[in-house]
């Protein structure tokens, strides 16, 4: 998984469902400053936690790894 092109996806992901980065680290029960970490490409997310994150937002692990883009 390329990190900056995944935290465009999950940025965008955010945007369109009306979620801040503090709403989604609550769901996720990690801190902001992680979940910004991610959608700014500084950090990778790990599989387990990739998983999570297409389970809050109800889509497909390949979508966010971005396959065929």
């Amino acid at each position: 998984m390329d990190k900056n092109t995944m935290g465009r996806r999950l940025r965008s992901w955010m945007v369109d469902a009306g979620m801040t980065a503090e709403d989604l680290a609550a769901r996720l029960k990690v801190s902001s400053g992680a979940v910004s970490s991610w959608t700014s490409g500084q950090r990778s997310v790990s599989l387990d936690r990739a998983c999570q994150i297409c389970d809050v937002f109800g889509k497909p692990l390949d979508e966010l790894a971005c396959r065929g883009e």
